[in-house]
């Protein structure tokens, strides 16, 4: 079971148990599987480019091939920055106090790119912190669901239904201003001379 998320607001620790949200908990979910001439199911596979080995499902989650061949396990696998730096591994935020920034101008929820939404189920229902969001207050506070490259941002909103992280990561937009083009009207008339009523 995963640690919770712990939000520092005013001072006091506040303790929410996160459940993600995806679409087949939403939707429910279909799926489609290939079965053989026997109806048994298939099993998906991949040829490496050279044809020599078989990579079959959840391989490539224990590591990598290299382009010459050779097998890169996912613990010596390091992240690079844009320098060629080594990036240091970012730990979870999970059980780990964060303090909460806000309310926060809603519309800075517009500059996240969401890669996933968690329900927070609070401990304590009535602290000021959710009754705040419920009025409609959006916070901010770092969240990593796991450890990784760098650390998202998740705002911190509220409804009926109850209390909600959108996390991701900040994007800059960049707007365009054009100006706007006007076209005369014409003054010639634009009717022909056609009579649809004998066709």
């Amino acid at each position: 079971m995963a640690k919770n998320v712990v939000l520092n607001f005013n001072g006091v620790d506040l303790n929410f148990a996160p459940v993600r949200v995806d679409r087949a908990k939403l939707y429910g979910v279909r799926k489609r599987v290939a079965v053989d001439g026997t109806g048994a199911a298939c099993t998906k596979a991949a040829l490496t480019p050279d044809g020599s080995t078989l990579i079959t499902s959840g391989m490539t989650s224990q590591g990598y091939f290299a382009p010459d061949g050779r097998w890169v396990a996912r613990s010596e696998m390091v992240g690079l920055d844009i320098d060629g730096q080594v990036v240091e591994t970012k730990p979870s935020t999970l059980g780990v106090a964060q303090t909460v920034e806000g309310p926060v101008d809603p519309g800075t929820v517009l500059h996240l790119d969401v890669e996933s939404v968690f329900a927070l189920e609070p401990e304590d229902i009535s602290s000021k912190l959710v009754a705040s969001m419920k009025s409609g207050e959006i916070y901010r506070c770092a969240f990593n669901y796991a450890a990784g490259l760098e650390v998202e941002v998740a705002y911190l909103v509220a409804n009926d239904e109850g209390v909600f992280a959108l996390v991701g990561k900040p994007v800059d937009i960049a707007w365009s201003e054009q100006g706007a083009v006007f076209v005369a009207e014409s003054t010639e008339d634009d009717t022909d001379d056609l009579d649809f009523d004998q066709l």
